[in-house]
């Protein structure tokens, strides 16, 4: 037999269920704030338990993801979505573009530009290459092509907008830079 738990029934425990009296060998918790908690009960009993039992049953739904979220952090302290780089920093490693090099986020076109448009349509970053363009393009047929996804029409309005966003792209980095 299986615990998960550290605790057992007590010697000659019986089922905590009205009107049985089995031996009590299955641990259940006795509440939602009493998880380490338990009662005993024989094992038909424990399931019956177990299908009416509800860990959130006064929650709605955004405070049961914020519960299944806080699991999953095991407790840990957060601050925030992640790091996130000032827009300028000194850089003395050179490791985000030469020693002592003030690095600054390049923008290679204006926001809302059809050209900014198309690389946040393909997920690129504004500073892409001509080799990392085709590179994305061509993982990105692969995934939406109608044909890899059983003629899906969504599929194919995705595929006509990466074909769109891809042109656009292409065409402006293949232009000769202006002097």
């Amino acid at each position: 037999m299986v615990y998960h738990t550290r605790q057992r029934p007590a010697p000659g425990a019986t089922c905590e269920w009205p009107g049985c009296t089995a031996a009590a060998a299955y641990p259940a918790p006795r509440a939602p704030d009493q998880l380490h908690d338990y009662v005993w009960f024989c094992l038909e009993h424990v399931r019956a338990y177990n299908r009416e039992w509800s860990y959130c049953p006064d929650m709605d739904p955004a405070d049961i993801d914020a519960a299944v979220r806080s699991s999953m952090e095991f407790g840990r302290r957060r601050f925030g979505g992640g790091f996130t780089a000032p827009p300028a920093f000194d850089d003395p490693l050179g490791v985000f573009g030469g020693a002592g090099v003030r690095a600054r986020p390049s923008r290679r076109w204006p926001p809302g530009s059809p050209e900014a448009e198309a690389a946040a349509a393909l997920s690129l970053a504004d500073d892409m290459t001509l080799p990392a363009l085709k590179s994305r393009y061509k993982d990105l047929v692969k995934h939406h092509h109608p044909d890899a996804n059983g003629g899906c029409p969504a599929s194919e309005e995705r595929m006509k907008s990466i074909t769109r966003a891809y042109r656009v792209l292409h065409e402006a980095l293949s232009a000769a830079p202006a002097r």
